[in-house]
């Protein structure tokens, strides 16, 4: 309460937390414009796309406040208050959603109160802060971007807030500050770690924005916040070095979450802190396309994999008994890849392993066990993964070569019983496959036995898409509903697109008799899918948006 002037509460009801703004209004995103003439363009995308994955505080929100449900046979507004006859420990979680700013406010309520809030687990996001070190800039005459930043002032209030609080902290997101706090010896980061430490942090979020080019080390300090649950790190030029941690210990016993965005990490010392999680659930690599190389995830509690926007030499899943998702996606441009490139995943021991996606045969060699599965591989039990349940491929339909691989990846996972694929376009089109090589395709058992639900993604009304789809329609014996999503949203087009698959509606060779059997024609309208969804596992389908 130091820190703000303490006035009276206004009476906006609090929200519940969200994803960070992807508009303007998040300070972040103003800071981009005024970014360093050396810095590319690129480079704002990739802040953009990390802050579209960090996790959002409790507080993100930024506008919630506390508000009393007064009685309104009262003249004037008065009457009874409600929220400050609820039990302690309900207003310390109430508070704790609060932006750090109104949970100070609440100290000015009544002497109850004030006491309260040193007692309520710290959540801080600087961001909520932030406005207050920044000035608008004279040239600017919507106020947007900022001329001036008093990071030392924004450094030392965040000091003061940590080391004010008794603890423990419950979440800290400090996205804005980091740079400034990292630089000259990083001796204000190094003690906030030593604070988090002392403190029984539980989250923790460290972004090094705006830092270009990414130069700066993350202290070896962060190894000794032994109470993180969930951590994420993003551009960071260097994690530090696990070779001094000691053998067998457990670094990180209360660790469930962990991410990596855009931060360079040796495949040894990612080893490393694998085997020190020992309840690690959730493993997330965001554009992270330097390092590592090498991918191994060897993990007895590890549930989630999500390689996302990420380049490597390979993917490999060693021993992971508990794995349940393994998550991949790629909008990296082709520029970066190469046209050479290409990332093997190699999935060894995961009997639990259940959802896959997406695999992409233009940019995925896909190996199980010791077996590479290329067009005309047999099934057999060493190159199949019976425990798969939903299955997503990125296909380009227009290259005969990937196309001609779908009916093998098919049979390397008998048991699927939703199936999503996604079209894209090809930018040099090397011929299409025609219905007579769907025809003479062998049988495939989860068509045969198991799918139930088929979704379609980016259809553009090809004829090769369409004969895919036929092939589908006539091979799957079990299959309930078929949605086709258009690819460009156009709604006046559904109807067009309808008349086009009719026919394999009502085809008399269609293999499901199920009496709810329907296709689903419908436009995209802008996809909900994104890293937030793909990494809840609360979700049973992470592909279905």
């Amino acid at each position: 309460t130091s820190l703000y002037k303490t006035t009276k509460p206004s009476t906006v009801s609090p929200s519940p937390p969200t994803a960070p703004s992807l508009t303007p209004e998040n300070p972040l995103f103003r800071l981009l414009p005024a970014r360093p003439a050396t810095m590319p363009a690129t480079m704002a995308g990739i802040m953009r796309a990390i802050l579209a994955c960090v996790p959002a505080a409790p507080s993100s929100t930024g506008d919630g406040s506390l508000s009393a449900a007064f009685s309104s046979t009262c003249p004037g507004g008065g009457g009874e208050d409600r929220i400050s006859r609820l039990p302690d420990a309900l207003l310390a979680d109430i508070v704790s959603r609060l932006p750090v700013k109104e949970a100070a406010r609440t100290a000015a309520i009544s002497p109850r109160w004030r006491r309260l809030r040193p007692s309520t687990p710290l959540v801080l996001d600087d961001t909520d802060i932030f406005d207050d070190f920044a000035e608008a800039d004279d040239d600017d005459d919507d106020g947007d971007t900022f001329g001036l930043i008093d990071w030392r002032a924004l450094t030392n209030t965040l000091s003061r807030i940590l080391s004010g609080h008794p603890g423990p902290f419950r979440c800290v997101h400090l996205t804005t500050a980091c740079n400034y706090a990292s630089a000259r010896g990083g001796s204000a980061l190094v003690r906030w770690l030593h604070l988090f430490a002392a403190k029984s942090i539980q989250e923790l979020v460290l972004i090094n924005f705006p830092n270009w080019p990414f130069k700066n080390t993350l202290p070896a300090e962060v190894l000794r916040v032994a109470s993180l649950r969930r951590l994420y790190l993003g551009l960071w030029d260097k994690f530090p070095d696990t070779n001094d941690l000691p053998s067998g210990a457990h670094v990180f016993p209360h660790l469930a979450e962990l991410g990596f965005c855009k931060t360079d990490i040796k495949t040894k010392d990612l080893d490393r802190l694998l085997q020190c999680s020992p309840v690690l659930e959730k493993l997330a690599l965001i554009l992270c396309y330097d390092t590592p190389r090498n991918v191994r995830v060897r993990s007895r509690s590890l549930r989630c994999v999500l390689f996302w926007m990420s380049l490597a030499d390979a993917l490999a899943v060693v021993v992971a008994p508990c794995l349940e998702r393994l998550i991949l996606w790629n909008d990296c441009p082709g520029a970066w890849l190469g046209k050479d490139f290409r990332t093997r995943v190699k999935i060894g021991y995961a009997p639990e392993l259940k959802v896959l996606g997406y695999l992409e045969p233009s940019f995925h060699v896909l190996e199980i066990g010791n077996t590479v599965i290329e067009f005309g591989t047999r099934p057999s039990p060493t190159t199949t993964i019976p425990s798969l349940k939903i299955l997503a491929l990125r296909v380009r339909f227009g290259v005969r070569k990937e196309a001609k691989v779908l009916p093998t990846f098919l049979r390397c996972f008998p048991n699927v019983e939703t199936l999503h694929v996604m079209s894209a376009e090809a930018d040099e089109p090397t011929g299409k496959l025609n219905f007579k090589f769907w025809h003479d395709v062998g049988p495939i058992e989860c068509l045969q036995s198991h799918t139930k639900k088929v979704v379609f993604k980016n259809f553009r009304g090809n004829r090769s898409e369409v004969v895919f789809l036929r092939f589908v329609v006539e091979r799957a014996q079990l299959l309930q509903k078929m949605v086709v999503v258009l690819a460009d949203g156009d709604p006046a087009s559904e109807e067009r697109v309808a008349a086009k698959l009719k026919t394999l509606a009502c085809s008399t060779k269609r293999a499901s008799r199920d009496s709810k059997f329907s296709i689903l024609v419908r436009s995209s309208g802008g996809s909900d899918w994104s890293f937030r969804a793909a990494s809840n596992l609360s979700k049973s389908d992470p592909f279905d948006s």
